[in-house]
């Protein structure tokens, strides 16, 4: 019985095996294989060529894809692609264009328009010239503010700065070693007075700037209130 039983298991497995190898063997013939493209090309001397692939000097040109059959399937196509379209050039007095080449929107306002605009804002804005003095006073307080900071920041700085400039001296004088980290500490305060009076310079510079542009606002102000006056 014993061998009976394990003939019968065997006899199964096999069974086994071959259906399922069997059902394998059908699936992987009943999937199509892959179609071939073929490429049909005609050379400079008009013979016609058939192949897996076009020659190198053959890819820019036309040529036709048949399939397995024989059957045309796309006519007159190229592996190189095309060169790319060159961008459209402005037409005289157009806007000029984006990156992208597409033409600017046409702006809501000429500059003619926008000129009278900002005219009218600024005699909205002011009543007399003082009140343009004044405006000028508040932007150049707030740049004293910031420069009496950086001023008070310097003085610090440089005060600590020279004490560690006369303990390394009086090390030296004593002959004791200066520490590396003394050094670093010089090093870092003598940047940070650098960094701070280039900022200095930078205020001043733009309470020049700021001068300068309300002085053109002054000068445009007073050009418009008289303007007016003849009007």
């Amino acid at each position: 019985m014993h061998t009976l039983g394990l003939t019968l298991a065997a006899f199964v497995g096999l069974a086994l095996a071959s259906g399922l190898a069997g059902i394998d063997t059908a699936q992987a013939q009943a999937k199509p294989a892959p179609q071939k493209k073929v490429y049909k090309w005609v050379d400079e001397n008009g013979e016609v060529h058939y192949g897996e692939s076009l020659p190198p000097d053959f890819e820019d040109k036309k040529a036709d894809v048949l399939d397995s059959q024989g059957i045309t399937r796309q006519k007159d196509i190229s592996l190189v692609p095309p060169p790319p379209k060159p961008k459209a050039e402005a037409q005289k007095g157009e806007l000029p264009r984006d990156k992208s080449g597409l033409q600017r929107p046409e702006p809501l306002y000429s500059e003619q328009e926008m000129k009278v605009q900002q005219d009218a804002l600024l005699l909205l804005r002011y009543d007399s010239d003082q009140e343009i003095l004044d405006a000028m006073q508040v932007e150049i307080k707030q740049l004293d503010y910031d420069r009496r900071l950086i001023t008070g920041s310097i003085a610090s700085l440089y005060q600590a700065y020279e004490g560690n400039i006369r303990e390394a001296a009086e090390r030296q004088r004593a002959g004791i070693a200066v520490e590396s980290q003394l050094i670093q500490d010089i090093q870092s305060l003598k940047s940070r007075v650098a960094k701070n009076e280039a900022s200095l310079a930078q205020l001043e510079q733009r309470e020049q700037d700021i001068r300068a542009s309300f002085q053109t606002e002054l000068e445009h102000y007073r050009e418009l209130v008289a303007k007016d006056a003849t009007n």
